[in-house]
């Protein structure tokens, strides 16, 4: 016991346990959200990257994660591939499946020719990995890695096969080969060992950079495939002569009695008993050789007794790292359209909170939709702190007006109103902290959950009014409706998805009592007309036009895929348009305008009872859909007036 790195193994223990701790209590905890990749400092520097190549972060990557890659760079530079020997739960699986490979007598070392050809496939995935970020700002390392697939539940961002190939790489591999998974695959393992060569990687930055301020338009492909090659190179040309390497194991000679413990220890396989200074490029300044030497003073750290000293400084590093990481924060992306004079003159405006503000992709829509309005010149988004800045024209907008332009109204049913109620009651009050599309969505689930109600809508003021239908006889009260509304967390299913989230919503003011209404009047305030026009609408005179209505019943929940019927509908030349309307009771139908030289009811009926919808995406793939519309009674058939 007293031969054990405590050390390591006090890192490596915590990490495997608060990462379990977090995945256990994933699946008995609905309410709670971890974030595997919060302090991934591969990710950081991947999102760093796609910042200075293309303005922009990979994913919902933070300042957190870029300061702790920041810190990884350091920690290689000044000490050693720490995070490689202590954090790393790859390297630790590696490292343990490792000791079981040693007890059944199947592990083995390569070496030679065997050893340098190994090393090679990491560079190529090193490579892969840093061409699609940059490229795409997302971080493709999400499609293979063995820790984000298990740690994320194999999600969509995960390529199933590319992440069981790598799982069995790490398991299998790591049985029969030392440390394989570390050496010879790990895109972050070959991005360690060129930092242990800082000179070349910062060398060939730093001509890069010349090169484009001299005015050459070089793209990042170019410095990206010299410092990966020359970074392998480097590595089986000089793999025991690292430079700079300040902080290293010494073996005092004259008191090592040539026992041979401190390479049979090594996790790397290093031959430390044959070298006076190790500066091996595999080192991870783990220590483990350090506790195994069974001589004072001879395994040292610098020619000094100071065992401790990797552990110390990986943890001044990580709390270094993390205090950074709070001091700022860099933009997801930084969008500006203006002309120079127009962005001279603009105002800017920001606001948090904004919960749809999560990840690259949900950045870059908001920018698509503000890029499409007069008088806006630029948007910032951080998605840390789920805040945009906008650039825009202080002739045209004010902030309440900047407010009211990103607001989306909403109007949500819950549940269908019942047949036998004919009346319903609304309250109307003002919400904060209630604004985004995702607040409309996580407001519907929350009133399905905590209440009765069949429906709400909302719209601009400041704070928001949102209006809640009850159906007549299940109005709860202020107090009861207050309650739901403030929850603090809520957990619901989407697409076979569990979501769990915390809310901030406060109920600031009712604006009246409940309010009644004729179930029909009910229906109109919530009823939003679909309108489609297609396969030459225009061009078709009145007298040959006709108009097939369905009573859409029980279908007119479905309305988010009324998309796919009409994309459907399309594949008849004879049908040209489809719209919802409501009927003197306030049911809703739907319209098929359709040529009768052309097609017929017949044929309509026929589509809209399909088994299967066949749609069309916008880029001309065609896809299929199982058709969940039922429209048992035929339609009737009236002429256009």
């Amino acid at each position: 016991m007293k031969k054990q790195n405590w050390y390591k193994l006090i890192y490596q223990f915590a990490i495997i346990g608060i990462l379990s701790f977090m995945g256990f209590r994933l699946l008995f905890d609905k309410a709670y959200a971890p974030d595997f990749e919060a302090y991934c400092p591969f990710g950081g520097i991947q999102a760093f990257g796609s910042f200075l190549t293309m303005d922009s972060l990979s994913c919902s990557m933070t300042s957190t994660q870029i300061m702790m890659g920041g810190m990884l760079f350091i920690g290689i530079v000044l000490f050693s591939r720490l995070f490689c020997g202590y954090i790393c739960p790859l390297g630790t699986i590696g490292e343990w499946i490792g000791k079981l490979g040693d007890r059944l007598k199947v592990r083995f070392t390569p070496g030679g020719i065997l050893d340098y050809a190994l090393r090679l496939p990491k560079y190529v995935l090193l490579f892969l990995t840093f061409y699609f970020t940059l490229k795409s700002s997302e971080l493709f390392c999400k499609k293979f890695d063995p820790y984000y697939a298990v740690a994320s539940g194999f999600n969509a961002d995960v390529v199933l096969l590319w992440a069981l190939i790598a799982i069995a790489a790490l398991v299998i591999g790591s049985l029969f080969i030392r440390m394989f998974w570390c050496k010879y695959l790990c895109p972050l393992g070959a991005l360690s060992a060129i930092f242990k060569f800082s000179w070349w990687f910062l060398g060939v930055l730093a001509v890069y950079v010349v090169l484009l301020l001299l005015g050459l338009k070089l793209s990042y492909v170019y410095p990206l495939v010299v410092i990966t090659a020359g970074g392998f190179i480097l590595e089986v040309a000089r793999m025991k002569k690292v430079w700079p390497d300040p902080v290293h194991i010494t073996r005092n000679t004259s008191s090592c009695i040539e026992c041979g413990l401190c390479s049979a220890r090594c996790p790397q396989g290093i031959d430390v008993a044959s070298m006076t200074k190790v500066t091996h490029t595999d080192c991870t300044l783990c220590g483990d050789c350090l506790h195994s030497c069974p001589e004072k003073n001879t395994l040292q750290i610098n020619r000094k007794n100071m065992k401790w000293f990797p552990a110390a400084m990986l943890g001044a590093l990580i709390v270094l790292g993390l205090t950074a990481g709070k001091l700022f924060e860099l933009p997801t992306i930084d969008q500006k359209w203006g002309t120079p004079e127009q962005l001279d003159n603009a105002g800017r405006f920001e606001m948090s909170g904004l919960k749809n503000i999560k990840c690259f992709g949900s950045s870059t829509a908001f920018a698509n939709q503000m890029r499409r309005m007069d008088g806006i010149y630029g948007v910032s988004t951080y998605v840390a702190s789920h805040t945009v800045h906008i650039l825009y024209d202080t002739t045209m907008y004010n902030a309440e007006k900047l407010q009211q332009l990103m607001f989306v109204p909403v109007k949500k049913i819950i549940e269908p109103v019942e047949k036998d109620v004919d009346s319903v009651a609304y309250y109307t009050l003002t919400i904060d902290q209630f604004f985004d599309p995702l607040d409309a969505t996580y407001l519907q689930h929350l009133l399905d959950q905590t209440t009765e109600a069949c429906g709400y809508q909302s719209e601009f003021a400041c704070p928001v009014l949102v209006r809640i239908y009850f159906p007549a006889g299940k109005v709860p009260d202020r107090e009861t409706l207050t309650k739901a509304i403030e929850t603090k967390r809520l957990t619901f299913t989407s697409n076979d998805t569990e979501f769990n989230v915390k809310l901030p919503y406060r109920v600031l003011t009712f604006v009246d009592d409940p309010v009644m209404m004729s179930k029909s009047e009910y229906a109109s305030a919530m009823f939003i007309p679909t309108n489609s026009r297609f396969n030459g609408f225009s061009g078709y005179s009145d007298d040959i036009v006709s108009r097939y209505v369905l009573k859409m019943g029980a279908n007119s929940t479905l309305k988010a895929r009324y998309t796919y019927l009409i994309s459907h509908l399309s594949n008849d030349n004879g049908v040209i348009g489809f719209e919802t309307v409501l009927d003197s009771l306030g049911a809703e139908n739907c319209v098929i305008h359709f040529v009768d030289t052309i097609t017929s009811p017949e044929n309509i009926h026929a589509a809209v009872n399909a088994d299967t919808l066949v749609f069309h995406y916008s880029d001309g793939r065609t896809g299929k859909l199982g058709n969940p519309f039922k429209f048992p009674e035929p339609g009737t058939v009236e002429k256009n007036n």
